[in-house]
C-alpha cells in the first residue's frame, strides 16, 4: 500500500531538477546502505529528525531557492537527478520533489511549505530502494529512470561507441551478459554484439531470472545521443536473417531477406517509444484531476462489464489469470508478473475483484480506479499482491508484484536459466568491529546502523558460514555480559536467539542467502525507555505520536482518536502516546482539506513505535 501511494504522489508532485556533469564514464560506488543523516544540508538548516532511513530539517529560504540549493549541494556529492518515466508532473510553487541516484543508492527529496516553526521551508531526505539498478552516464541529462522496473532513458554527449563500450562494461558488472542474435548465444566478456540501424546502434543483454533488455543509442542533432534501456520479449533474441538461406537462393531473395531483417531492427528500435507513449497517455488520463480542487462533487458511474472472464486453466502462477491473458511473463524469484489481454481494463479489474475474493483474499482501498487505469491491492495473512491494469490501445496490460508471487528459485527458474549451486562459504577468520557500541563481524561486504533513543540495531553481510557467524556472536556477546535465553530457533538457513543484557533485551537474527550470511543484532535500551516514562506495560505496546507539520493532525487508531498538535514529538518525546494490545492496528490520518489516509501497523508485546505525521503522510518507525 505504501509503495503504491508513494508512486502516485511522485506522479502528482514530481519536480526533478536536471543536473549536468562533464565526465562520460560511470562512477562506481560501494554497496553500503544509505545514511540520509550524513547527507549535506542547505545553509541555515535546522534539524528536525535524523536517522539513516529518513532525515527532516527546515530551511529559512523559499521552496524554490531551497530546492535549487539542495540540487546543487547533492550534485556536488555525486548525486544525479532523474524523473519518473511513468508519471506526470504537476507544477506547484509550494512543493518540489526530487529523485536522485548515486551508484546503486536511491534518494527522494521533498521540499514543501509545511513547517512546524516560523513558516520555514521543510526538507525531507528518504532512502529509495533500487531493485533494478541501471547505470547513468556521468554527463547524462534528461534522465528518466524507474528504480523498481528495468527502464532508463537519458541524453549524452559521449561518442556512440564510447557510450556503448561503457554500458557493455557496466551491465557486465551488474550480472548481465551481452547477447548475439546472429549466433543465438551469450557474448564473451568485452565482445561487441551490437547491431547498427539507420539511427545508431542497439544491443541485447540477458541475465538468468530476468527478462531480456535492449540498449538503444540513437544519434540526434547537436552532437547528442539518446540512450534507452528497457525490457523486451524473449522471442526478440532470435534473428532470422539471410545467413539461413542456402547457396541456391537468388539475389532477389537475399535482398528481400535483408530488407525484412532491417524492418525487424527498425521495429525493435521503435519499441521503446511506443510503450512510453502508451504509458504516458494512460497515466495522464488516470491521474487527471487528482490534486485539483473540484467545483462540484463528482459522481462516479461504473459502466456495465460486458465480457465476464473465466480463469485460465493449468496456470503455474500463484494468482488467478483471466482466460484472455497472453504474453505471460512470470518471475517467481523476483515476485513479479506481467501479461497482456484483449479484455478491457474494467473487465480485468472486475475479474480480479471476484476471483481474489473467491480465493479468500481481502481487497484494499484502490488509489486509482478509472477507465484507463486501475490499481488493486489484496492481502491474505502475511502475503500481499498489487496489480496495475492499464489501457493500451483496445487492449490492456497488467503488471503485478508482491510476496504472494514469490516462489522458491527452483520452481521459478526460466527455461533458459540453468540450475545454480550455492558456492561453499569461504573459510575466513572473523574479528569484531564496533558500530554504535555493538559488535559487527568483519570482514563484511556491507554494514549499517539504525538508532533511536530507545533502540539500536546493527546489520552486516558476511561471506562466511552461518555457524561461523553464530560462533563469533556467542563469543563476543558473552564477553560483554550478555546471557543467552532458552528457546533458540535455528536451522541451516535461519537462526534467532534472544539475550538478556545489562541495558535491556536483545535479539540476534542470522539468515543464509546465496553465499552470504546476513546478521541483525537489535538491542532495546530498557532503562532509557523507563526513564522517559514510555516503557510499555505488561501485555501492551506503546505508540508515540509526532507532527512535523504547521497545522494540527488527527490520527484514529481503532476507535481511539489522537490529536497531535503541530510540532509536537519532533525533537523530544513530548507528543501524545497510546497503549495498544499486540496485533495489527489500522490508523487513519485526518487533516483539514485533505482526504483521510489509512495504513496498518503490526506490533508485538513490549514494542514502542513512533508514528510521525509529515508532508508525505505518516512515517512508522520502530523506536524500541
Amino acid at each position: 500500500m505504501r509503495r503504491i501511494k508513494l508512486n502516485v504522489m511522485a506522479a502528482i508532485a514530481a519536480g526533478t531538477l536536471a543536473v549536468s556533469a562533464t565526465a562520460f564514464t560511470v562512477s562506481v560506488h560501494a554497496e553500503t546502505p544509505l545514511d540520509t543523516s550524513a547527507l549535506a544540508r542547505t545553509p541555515g538548516a535546522t534539524e528536525t529528525f535524523a536517522s539513516p532511513a529518513t532525515t527532516l530539517y527546515t530551511s529559512p529560504d523559499t521552496v524554490a531557492a531551497t530546492a535549487t540549493s539542495v540540487a546543487r549541494i547533492l550534485a556536488a556529492e555525486g548525486w544525479q537527478a532523474y524523473s519518473d518515466p511513468f508519471g506526470s508532473k504537476a507544477e506547484n510553487p509550494n512543493m518540489e520533489m526530487m529523485s536522485l541516484k548515486k551508484g546503486k543508492q536511491g534518494l527522494s527529496v521533498f521540499v514543501t511549505v509545511a513547517p512546524a516553526q516560523n513558516n520555514a521551508t521543510s526538507v525531507s531526505y528518504a532512502a529509495i530502494p533500487i531493485s533494478d539498478d541501471l547505470p547513468f552516464l556521468g554527463d547524462a541529462t534528461e534522465i528518466k529512470y524507474a528504480p523498481d522496473r528495468p527502464y532508463l532513458s537519458l541524453t549524452t554527449q559521449a561518442p556512440l561507441n564510447a557510450a556503448l563500450d561503457t554500458y557493455r562494461t557496466e551491465m557486465t558488472t551488474r550480472g548481465w551478459a551481452a547477447w548475439s542474435r546472429k549466433e543465438n548465444r551469450e557474448g564473451a566478456p568485452g565482445e561487441d554484439t551490437s547491431e547498427p540501424n539507420d539511427a545508431g546502434k542497439f544491443a541485447f543483454f540477458v541475465r538468468n531470472g530476468s527478462r531480456p533488455l535492449i540498449l538503444m543509442i540513437r544519434e540526434r542533432e547537436g552532437g547528442h545521443r539518446d540512450v534507452t534501456i528497457e525490457t523486451v520479449p524473449e522471442k526478440l533474441l532470435t534473428l532470422a536473417g539471410d545467413d539461413e538461406l542456402d547457396a541456391g537462393t537468388t539475389a532477389a531473395q537475399k535482398a528481400a531477406a535483408a530488407e525484412a531483417a532491417r524492418e525487424a531492427n527498425d521495429a525493435f528500435d521503435a519499441l521503446a517509444g511506443q510503450i512510453m507513449q502508451d504509458v504516458k497517455r494512460a497515466t495522464e488520463e488516470a491521474l487527471a484531476g487528482i490534486g485539483e480542487p473540484s467545483v462540484q462533487p463528482r459522481v462516479s458511474v461504473t459502466p456495465a462489464v460486458t465480457d465476464e472472464l473465466e480463469r485460465l486453466a493449468d496456470s503455474d502462477v500463484p494468482v488467478p489469470l483471466p482466460q484472455t491473458a497472453r504474453e505471460i511473463d512470470f518471475n517467481g524469484a523476483r515476485g513479479d508478473l506481467s501479461f497482456e489481454t484483449t479484455s478491457s481494463v474494467r473487465a480485468v479489474a472486475q475479474f480480479y475483484k471476484a476471483a481474489m475474493k473467491e480465493d479468500a483474499w481481502t481487497a484494499q482501498r484502490s488509489p486509482i480506479d478509472k477507465e484507463t487505469m486501475v490499481v488493486l491491492r489484496f492481502t491474505k495473512g502475511d502475503h500481499d499482491v498489487a496489480l496495475t491494469i492499464m489501457k493500451f490501445g483496445d487492449n490492456a496490460r497488467v503488471s503485478a508484484n508482491g510476496s504472494a508471487l514469490v516462489l522458491d528459485a527452483a520452481a521459478s527458474a526460466e527455461p533458459r536459466a540453468t540450475a545454480e549451486t550455492t558456492a561453499p562459504a569461504k573459510a575466513v577468520e572473523l574479528h569484531a568491529e564496533e558500530q554504535s557500541g555493538l559488535p559487527v563481524p568483519a570482514p563484511n561486504s556491507l554494514n549499517g546502523t539504525e538508532k533511536t533513543p530507545f533502540r539500536v540495531s546493527v546489520h552486516a553481510s558476511v561471506n562466511a558460514p552461518l555457524d561461523a557467524v553464530l560462533t563469533f556472536y556467542r563469543s563476543e556477546l558473552s564477553a560483554r555480559g550478555w546471557k543467552e535465553l532458552e528457546g533458540v530457533s535455528a536451522n541451516a538457513q535461519h537462526t534467532t536467539i534472544a539475550f538478556s543484557t545489562p541495558d535491556g533485551p536483545a535479539t540476534l537474527t542470522l539468515e543464509r542467502k546465496s553465499d552470504e550470511t546476513f546478521s541483525t543484532l537489535v538491542l532495546r535500551r530498557e532503562s532509557a525507555a523507563r526513564e522517559a516514562g514510555l516503557l510499555p506495560k505488561k501485555g501492551h505496546a506503546t505508540l508515540m505520536f509526532g507532527n512535523v507539520l504547521e497545522k494540527n493532525a488527527e490520527l484514529t487508531v481503532g476507535k481511539k482518536k489522537v490529536q497531535i498538535p503541530a510540532g509536537k514529538g519532533t525533537k523530544k518525546t513530548d507528543g501524545p502516546t497510546l497503549d495498544v494490545a499486540p496485533g495489527k492496528h489500522t490508523y487513519t490520518l485526518r487533516m483539514k482539506g485533505l482526504p483521510p489516509v489509512s495504513e496498518e501497523i503490526d506490533v508485538t508485546e513490549g514494542d514502542i513505535w513512533g508514528l510521525m505525521v509529515g508532508p508525505g503522510g505518516v512515517l512508522a518507525l520502530p523506536m524500541y
